[in-house]
């Protein structure tokens, strides 16, 4: 492939988002679909007879979002028991597991490394004669020399972007590394109707909730704890400018804080700084996946300031749907959103919020049920004909981390939590 040389502009914008300034560096790249993340140009396969290698963050995600993930005959060792915040796990590895030696006599492969590659892989791949390989562009820099070794098979490879910030912060259209996301993948593939599948669910999802958040008549604010980045983190792990509270008209105590938008954004944040923005009816929400790391001091000395001590307190906590678990949960994104509005504001019923949250499932994920095939190691059972992904996700979290992905729990004087 010929590598086109690129100049990356990083754009620094002050966005304005719910009532609160936030410092945002956005990547103002175009949305073209004619040079992937790392500027190599994108050339459509003529098949996919011999399979799909997809590895390091996010690829198996995104491959799944295509509906091909049938096709994969590698994936990230990331993706070989992880089931914890990657919703596309309870549909894709199954796929995988299931068809991979049909298309390469060989049994799914996994990488040797965590969201990379290593000279083992490179030969497993070269031996594997994929017919695309989809990879990080982070690759090009991090893993040159087997990437290098990939070109030198002739292998044909894609280059993803990681990707955060998928909804601009004021108008939340997708934005323009997302559409680019897509367009390169679609391109890549030969899937064009596809690709407009996904922008389509994208915007008709967000307006969906935009409608029901238009319905909140009180406003209330927030404070995200426990959100994962590089692994679990307690309750001063937060955000400045969480997506989910935006788009279901929820205020971030932490919203005056100073965010970069080329990476997570997650950041820690002390107890007086905490204390400093919140009200006395302020909600705390727990991310599923950070919670259970919320016993040490910090963390306790964070939770006490959400105890109501006397009547004038009026705090309330809630689970939060899984926000980051290896790169951002698009579609959890979306379903934390609606969990919100069910949680916080009663805006919608039980029956009305499983209705939405499998509707974001199937368009995305191509089916709103698991079908995960494995007994993961703390012997949770397969789910049964008909249990949705949601259910069965939360499930796997209650037996790996001891809480479930949504519900209301109760702050107590010293710190702890109890109602998991």
């Amino acid at each position: 492939m010929q590598k086109n040389a690129i100049i990356a502009i990083v754009a620094v914008v002050i966005v304005v988002a719910a009532g609160a300034g936030v410092m945002v560096a956005m990547n103002n790249k175009s949305s073209g679909a004619d040079e992937d993340f790392a500027g190599y140009k994108v050339t459509a396969v003529e098949n996919l007879n011999n399979g799909i290698v997809a590895v390091g963050q996010d690829s198996f995600r995104w491959v799944t979002y295509f509906g091909l993930s049938d096709k994969c005959v590698m994936v990230d060792m990331n993706d070989k028991t992880n089931y914890l915040g990657k919703s596309f796990m309870y549909v894709g590895k199954a796929n995988a597991l299931a068809n991979a030696k049909s298309i390469s006599g060989k049994d799914l492969q996994f990488t040797t490394t965590n969201c990379g590659v290593t000279d083992a892989d490179m030969s497993t791949i070269i031996d594997l004669k994929p017919s695309v390989v989809v990879v990080p562009a982070g690759f090009e820099t991090d893993y040159k020399k087997q990437m290098d070794g990939l070109r030198a098979a002739n292998l044909h490879i894609v280059h993803i972007g990681y990707i955060y910030t998928f909804l601009d912060p004021q108008t939340f259209e997708i934005t323009k590394d997302t559409e680019k996301q897509i367009d390169i993948l679609a391109k890549t593939f030969n899937m064009q109707d596809r690709a407009t599948e996904l922008k389509n669910a994208f915007k008709s999802i967000v307006d969906d909730i935009k409608s029901v958040a238009a319905n909140v008549t009180e406003k209330k604010s927030g404070y995200i704890s426990c959100l994962a980045y590089n692994g679990a983190h307690g309750a001063d792990s937060s955000i400045a400018f969480f997506m989910p509270f935006a788009l279901a008209n929820v205020t971030n105590i932490m919203a005056d804080q100073t965010m970069d938008y080329s990476g997570s954004g997650v950041d820690t944040f002390s107890a007086t700084k905490i204390k400093e923005n919140m009200s006395k009816d302020t909600i705390l929400f727990l991310d599923a996946t950070g919670l259970y790391t919320a016993t040490d001091n910090t963390s306790k000395g964070i939770l006490q300031l959400f105890y109501n001590k006397d009547s004038s307190d009026t705090h309330k906590a809630f689970i939060s749907y899984p926000y980051i678990w290896t790169g951002i949960n698009y579609e959890s994104v979306l379903i934390c959103a609606y969990q919100i509005l069910h949680d916080v504001y009663g805006l919608l019923t039980d029956a009305q919020l499983k209705e939405k949250v499998d509707n974001v499932n199937a368009k995305f994920l191509g089916s709103a049920d698991s079908n995960r095939a494995e007994v993961t190691s703390k012997n949770v059972p397969l789910p049964t004909e008909g249990t949705s992904i949601y259910d069965d996700e939360s499930a796997v979290f209650k037996a790996f981390r001891g809480n479930y992905t949504h519900g209301e729990v109760t702050i107590n004087e010293d710190g702890t939590i109890s109602g998991l």
